[in-house]
């Protein structure tokens, strides 16, 4: 079961079925835009970029000077910036908010502005520890993450039935999502029989917070370690 937006399912599908796997997408999670009022990039000196709708929908609506440093989270996020002309002046070897709080406090100076386009679900972590290294962060919501309601039915019969022998989670989100549409109250004697794979430390730990383990944990938290280490996981 793939469980990303629906416009980026396409792109796990295929890679499922070059290994010839099946793929069931079910979209657990939507984004919507929001409407930029004016703004003036002119007062900043770096722009964070941690992930690739972030990159899309702030793009959409702003031209990025070229003398603004651009820092990116993740190979995805550097990926849509480059598809832009864009270039990055810094990306940390991590691809998590704490990879980037240590990477940039070593390029950047406490005086400079920062500007932090991103989903209104983004961790307060990142902001925080930024302001509190002395940054001067502006933490600016350009897309909502919603709940696609229309899910709900294909979810409940492809998990009541144990139509699929994989769930994958790409974000905190899509468990959130999952939860909330499944409405289950036992939800591990649900998902007996079925491999949970999630995409990094972050989606592990919302994960567990619902008393869920998720059997394959990849070390690069891309799409592609989640299908590398799900072939590990069932070659063993």
């Amino acid at each position: 079961m793939v469980t990303r937006a629906r416009e980026q399912a396409a792109t796990f599908t295929k890679l499922i079925e070059e290994r010839e796997g099946i793929s069931i997408e079910i979209p657990l999670i939507s984004f919507e835009p929001r409407k930029l009022n004016s703004l003036q990039l002119s007062e900043f000196s770096w722009i964070l970029f941690t992930s690739a709708n972030g990159v899309r929908f702030f793009l959409k609506q702003v031209t990025v000077p070229k003398d603004l440093k651009i820092a990116a989270v993740g190979s995805k996020t550097a990926k849509a910036l480059k598809r832009h002309g864009i270039q990055i002046d810094l990306m940390p070897d991590d691809f998590v908010a704490e990879g980037l709080i240590s990477a940039l406090a070593k390029h950047a100076k406490p005086d400079e502005k920062i500007l932090l386009p991103r989903g209104n679900l983004g961790r307060a972590l990142l902001p925080g520890q930024l302001s509190e290294l002395g940054y001067d962060v502006t933490d600016l919501p350009i897309y909502d993450t919603v709940i696609p309601f229309d899910s709900k039915a294909a979810l409940i019969e492809v998990v009541e039935n144990r139509m699929c022998d994989v769930i994958t989670f790409t974000s905190s989100s899509t468990v959130h999502h999952f939860v909330q549409l499944l409405g289950a109250n036992h939800l591990k004697d649900q998902l007996k029989g079925i491999t949970i794979v999630v995409i990094g430390p972050i989606t592990e730990k919302t994960l567990r917070s619902y008393g869920i383990v998720p059997q394959i944990v990849p070390e690069q938290y891309t799409i592609e370690g989640m299908l590398e280490s799900m072939e590990d996981f069932f070659d063993k």
